[in-house]
């Protein structure tokens, strides 16, 4: 039986870029699929927008959240997710051609429970200005490289049912989401490269970002993922 898909996006002001992306998305769409937005209060018009696209297209679904923040957000919509196969989705990407199939079929040849597909940076206006992540990155699977200087980006991550007991809830100490789904499926499942650029990721000076850190604050966030990570495998082993 064919795989089916939900794409669990977080939105907030999001109403400059959201077209491209909803768009990107719904041309890959079977008409089983999904595309979940969870709503974050915003003082833009990204509210009206999605709920125009869930008014027009059966396949999109609008569910506001009520625990405000990124991991919230994410929670939420990837809680709602009902298909076979879940994306991650940003705001304000763009999908290149081939990625919802590309992404089913890796995960079922390989079997494993989390996929990572390649990507480019890309401008405002959709240009490119980076060579592939991976290369740029060395991108790669290990516990240690990653747990450490992580690399993970949930805008290029696609997971199994499976998967998501083990995701699910993400813990809110935990800012970087991506990091914690990588690393519970490195550590309790298994994940797949996938080298094709899949992906633009729009770099555009309001992106949301947890990046030029302090130390200190490195180190606490280090400090929460581990104990998180030891208490899912307490739940887990339960």
């Amino acid at each position: 039986m064919a795989k089916t898909v939900s794409v669990g996006m977080a939105v907030y002001n999001g109403e400059k870029y959201l077209p491209a992306q909803i768009d990107s998305i719904l041309k890959q769409l079977k008409d089983d699929d999904e595309l979940v937005i969870s709503y974050d209060q915003s003082i833009d018009g990204t509210k009206a927008l999605i709920d125009a696209y869930a008014e027009n297209d059966s396949r999109v679904r609008v569910i506001e959240n009520d625990r405000p923040g990124i991991v919230g957000n994410f929670n939420n919509a990837l809680k709602h997710c009902r298909k076979d196969i879940i994306f991650i989705s940003d705001q304000d990407d763009e999908w290149a051609p081939g990625k919802r199939d590309k992404m089913v079929a890796a995960l079922e040849s390989s079997h494993a429970d989390l996929a990572i597909h390649n990507a480019v940076h890309v401008d405002a206006n959709g240009n490119p200005i980076s060579k592939s992540l991976f290369e740029m990155y060395n991108i790669h699977s290990g516990i240690w490289r990653n747990f450490t200087r992580p690399r993970y980006s949930g805008c290029c991550m696609a997971f199994t049912t499976k998967a998501k007991k083990l995701i699910l809830p993400m813990p809110e100490s935990v800012i970087n989401y991506d990091h914690w789904v990588g690393m519970v499926c490195e550590l309790f499942g298994s994940v797949v490269f996938v080298d094709d650029v899949l992906l633009h990721h729009r770099l555009h000076g309001g992106n949301v970002t947890t990046s030029r850190r302090t130390i200190r604050i490195v180190a606490q966030q280090r400090f929460n993922l581990l104990r998180e990570l030891m208490k899912r495998k307490r739940q887990l082993q339960k």
